[in-house]
C-alpha cells in the first residue's frame, strides 16, 4: 500500500537547518553541541504532524526498507539530497521506522512563485 502527502512550504536544506549550541568543557577543552535551528524544528514538528493525521489506518512497516519518493515545487532552488534529510527527519519519526530503512528518491524539482511544497509518497 503506498499513500501520498503533501507537505505546504519549502523544506530547509540541511545546510541551514543546524547551528552550534553549547557544548560542555571537559579537561579545559570546549565541545560544541550541534543542535536544530528554531526553523528547522518548526518545519519539522508541522511536517510530522500532517503526516501523522494523513497516515492510513491500515498502513503499516514490515520491518524492511521503505520506499520514499520527493517531488518538490520550491520558490528557490536548492539541493534535493539537503532538503530531503530535513523531511526525512521529520517523516520517520511520525510513522514510526527508523529513516536507516529509507530508499529516498527525488521524482521532481520545479520552481514556482507560489504554493511552495513537497509531495511525498510512501510505498
Amino acid at each position: 500500500m503506498s499513500w501520498t502527502i503533501v507537505i505546504p512550504g519549502q523544506p530547509i536544506s540541511g545546510n541551514h537547518s543546524s547551528k552550534i549550541g553549547r557544548g560542555f568543557r571537559r579537561g579545559g577543552i570546549a565541545y560544541p553541541k550541534i543542535i536544530k535551528t528554531d526553523e528547522a524544528a518548526a518545519y519539522q514538528q508541522a511536517a510530522a504532524l500532517i503526516v501523522r493525521t494523513a497516515k492510513p489506518s491500515g498502513w503499516v512497516w514490515d520491518g524492511g526498507q521503505v520506499v520514499v519518493e520527493y517531488r518538490f515545487w520550491l520558490t528557490r532552488d536548492a539541493d534535493c539530497t539537503n532538503l530531503i534529510k530535513v523531511v526525512e527527519d521529520a517523516v520517520f519519526p511520525a510513522i514510526g521506522v527508523d529513516d536507516k530503512y529509507a530508499l529516498p528518491r527525488a521524482m521532481s524539482k520545479e520552481i514556482v512563485k507560489v504554493n511552495p511544497r513537497v509531495e511525498v509518497t510512501i510505498g
